[in-house]
């Protein structure tokens, strides 16, 4: 046993029987990860010569918790594992496998892993070779901490739905303040909700920051349909959200979250100021890009950085049309020009134009041109 004379002469018998059932090659390796005893396998695998310090974590990690902790190796298609040999509450040594090949067989052969990574532990209680109070109080600590884990998770949720909740009872008054860029108006909502998140999370940071971060993408949304352009809140954002992880209290995560609604009421303001001409050619291209697709007033609105009623009245104002006589007009143009360009069947012709069958554009056709789709292509085909 460690810590007596030839403390080691155990080794080749407990090295030979767990090759036999398993048919892996066991290595000791001393307190520091060094090998002591047994030679590496020559295998593709890039760590032959494992950095000591490696084999050394791997088994404190099955100490810390309890059970065989698989890991890879340096190279991704092989893994390793090590089990900690103790004397009087001390790692004396480590039995380590390593160089295991993860893709020479199946689900099968993924189980024998498994199970012969859990039987080099169980072999070494059994063989007195590790503490089993040390075992037992690790697995007892890994238990507390998978309670607390899904205890932790069960909280955000419960968190996020009262967020939910309480940001829906005041989401109406903080959407109309960022869209007329009140800033004043929906600070003072914003330190209602905040107030309200720090009640129920407390000064647990990860939660308080989990929360915020629903909150932002909810003010995001609301300043979109203000008139803000999506892309540049996206950058805006992105660039702002990675210095949350750097955040550390509260007074801090409320001066973030106040900068965060500061640049969103900047957004609309910026984007309102742009030329109704601009917005609207946005929307215009976007409808001709999709033309073939069941468009939405809403979806249109969204990509050209307006609300949807935004986007009617400055079509109104601008072309004199609503969005769906706009749309309407766009589409028979466009059949109007497949029609003279090309031989497609009117059916394929009316998919491509966004009408929902033939029927539909000899309808919308007859209507707005006063003559069939089919005479309007003869009319422009028939030899002059």
């Amino acid at each position: 046993m460690p810590g007596e004379p030839n403390q080691w002469s155990w080794f080749s018998a407990f090295r030979q029987d767990y090759r036999e059932q398993f048919g892996f090659e066991l290595l000791l390796a001393d307190g520091n990860g060094e090998i002591i005893h047994g030679e590496v396998v020559p295998t593709d695998c890039a760590c032959r010569s494992l950095n000591p310090k490696r084999r050394a974590e791997a088994a404190r990690q099955t100490l810390y918790w309890g059970e065989t902790v698989i890991n890879l190796c340096c190279d991704e298609g092989y893994a390793m594992w090590a089990v900690p040999v103790m004397h009087n509450d001390e790692i004396m040594a480590s039995l380590v496998v390593q160089g295991v090949d993860l893709e020479a067989g199946g689900h099968e052969y993924s189980a024998r892993i498994q199970k012969a990574a859990d039987e080099l532990l169980a072999r070494a209680l059994q063989a007195n070779l590790i503490s089993r109070a040390a075992v037992t109080l690790a697995r007892q600590r890994a238990d507390l901490e998978k309670n607390r884990f899904y205890a932790l998770e069960n909280r955000k949720n419960f968190l996020s739905e009262d967020l939910r909740g309480h940001y829906l009872r005041e989401e109406p008054a903080l959407l109309s303040a960022i869209k007329q860029g009140d800033t004043g108006q929906a600070r003072a909502i914003l330190n209602r909700v905040l107030v309200s998140i720090y009640s129920v999370g407390g000064a647990r940071m990860e939660l308080l920051k989990s929360c915020v971060l629903e909150l932002i993408v909810m003010m995001s949304r609301a300043a979109v349909e203000g008139g803000a352009d999506p892309s540049t809140l996206l950058g805006a954002n992105f660039r702002s959200l990675s210095e949350l992880a750097d955040i550390e209290d509260e007074e801090e995560l409320a001066v973030w979250v106040r900068q965060m609604l500061d640049s969103l009421i900047s957004a609309i303001g910026s984007n309102n100021r742009y030329p109704h001409s601009i917005l609207l050619t946005r929307a215009i291209s976007y409808m001709h890009e999709h033309l073939g697709e069941n468009l939405r007033r809403e979806e249109v609105a969204r990509h050209a950085g307006l609300s949807a009623g935004h986007l009617s009245q400055i079509m109104l104002q601008h072309m004199g049309r609503s969005f769906s006589d706009m749309l309407t007009q766009m589409r028979v143009d466009r059949s109007k020009e497949l029609l003279r360009q090309t031989d497609l069947t009117l059916t394929t012709i009316a998919l491509e134009s966004g009408f929902y069958d033939q029927s539909h554009l000899n309808k919308i056709f007859r209507k707005q041109t006063g003559e069939s789709p089919g005479n309007y292509r003869k009319r422009y085909n028939s030899p002059k």
